[in-house]
Formats: structure tokens, sequence, C-alpha cells
């Protein structure tokens, strides 16, 4: 099985990068199942549900979510006008929306996907996502041995924890939330991949997605100016995953990093 999964979505210049170029990277890489973080494809905060239809238009089968997940609540609000959309399982009890799902593969196979959210330097009293996800992970190996868990997390100590805690329990766990790629993509010695961040698809030129200017002027003189999404420099950030169809073990786990030219 192949999978791609595709950094953090950012505003309307992550999502016309998809718009123009996903169909043909999905076509050219043979890719089953395709799967981006969309918690800030609206304008860097949020999603909403005319944006989750336009990318599964585009080729995203699954999207998962963060700590913008809930800006626009409203999403979830009414499951018939969303699929395949998620936001983090260890949100407080109550929570709008869902944090895992079994999706249907042919010859009536399943993915797991489990969305969990860091607490270090994030928001500490949310509820553990190590208990959180364990018992995700539990309940999903009784239906099925691919499992795959988006991590969106600030500290990477966090991340390569909670991936060596799955380590054979899950196909693999991929870090979201920094915006910035890592070089340190690995499979973990019991068959697990692991990356501690997949990057950002959105404007290179920026500051993590948003325009550099204001947030120079802020670090220089604490002022509290406008942060506004950038544009320019449009980049692509994934993973591509082999699994082996038998025991949900990664084969392989490779970075993409490409720079975009838009038709017009």
């Amino acid at each position: 099985m192949r999978i791609l999964f595709i950094g953090d979505i950012f505003g309307s210049t992550g999502r016309r990068i998809l718009a123009e170029n996903l169909r043909e990277i999905l076509e050219e890489h043979g890719v089953d199942v395709c799967i981006a973080n969309g918690e800030n494809a609206a304008g860097g905060r949020g999603i909403t549900v005319n944006i989750v239809k336009k990318l599964h238009k585009y080729g995203v089968h699954i999207i998962t979510g963060g700590n913008h997940s809930m800006v626009h609540s409203e999403v979830y609000d009414d499951t018939s006008h969303v699929k395949h959309l998620l936001r983090p399982l260890n949100l407080p009890n109550g929570s709008k929306g869902i944090g895992k799902l079994l999706y249907e593969l042919p010859e009536n196979k399943y993915l797991g996907i489990i969305n969990l959210m860091g607490r270090t330097f994030c928001d500490e009293s949310i509820p553990c996502p190590f208990k959180t996800g364990m018992d995700a992970v539990k309940e999903m190996r009784k239906v099925t041995p691919f499992i795959l868990i988006d991590f969106h997390a600030e500290a990477t100590s966090e991340k390569i924890c909670l991936a060596h805690y799955f380590d054979g329990m899950a196909s693999a766990v991929l870090g979201t939330h920094t915006h910035v790629q890592t070089a340190d993509e690995r499979i973990l010695p019991k068959g697990t991949g692991f990356i501690s961040d997949v990057g950002m698809t959105g404007p290179e030129e920026s500051a993590i997605g948003m325009k550099l200017k204001p947030i120079l002027q802020r670090y220089l003189y604490q002022s509290r100016i406008r942060f506004e999404p950038a544009s320019k420099g449009p980049m692509f950030n994934a993973v591509m995953l082999d699994i082996d169809n038998e025991t949900g073990k990664s084969l392989h786990i490779s970075r993409i990093f490409k720079r975009i030219s838009f038709t017009s």
C-alpha cells in the first residue's frame, strides 16, 4: 500500500498547489490513499465545509487537524456535509467532531487513521496523547494492522517518544504542526515509519505561512501587528510511505519537497 501524507496545507496558496498539482502527483507515484493535514487551510487558521469539499475534489481522501481545528467549529455540526475529516482525538470530552476513523480499502481491508495533539509547549491541560492513542490503536488493531497516526505537536522530543511508544503497533507516526520539514525520516526497529515533521504545503517565503514583515516587526519592537497569510514561493511538502500489505509495517518512507510554479 502506498500512502501520500501532505504537510499542513496553509491558506489559499496551499489549496492552489493541490488544485493544480495533486492529481498528477497521485498518478505519477501510484498512490493508494492520500491524507493531508488541513487545520490551516482557511486563511491559515481552521477549515470550512467548502474547503473540505474542495480538498476531496483535488484528490485528498482523509483530512487531519490540530490546534486550529476548532476555529471554524461549525464544520463539524453536520457530518453529512463533510467526509473523512478528523480533529485531535485527545481534545477535551464533548468536543465536536471525531479523532479517528477506519477508511475502507479494496478487498474488505481498512486503514485506521488517528489524529493526536501534543501537550509540551501546546496545551498541558488536554488528555494524554500517549494513553488516548494507545487505547485507540489497540481497538483498531482488532480490525486492521494498517494504522497511521498524525501527531500534531510542537516538541520534537515528544514526537520521537510517542513514535517509539507505538513502534510495532502503528504503521507510521507522522509529525505535523511546526510547518518546517525535518530530515529525520526513518523506519523504527519494529517497523513503524516516522518523521518529526512533514512540513507545510504553502508559501515558502514566509514565517511558517505568514508574511515576514509584520512578524519581524513584532520580534524587533514587541508590536502587536495583525498577521497576514503570505503567498510567495509555493512549495509542496509531503512524505511517501510504502506499507507491507500483510503485516502493516512500513517498508519505506521518503520526504517530498517540491517548489511549485503556478500556471498563471
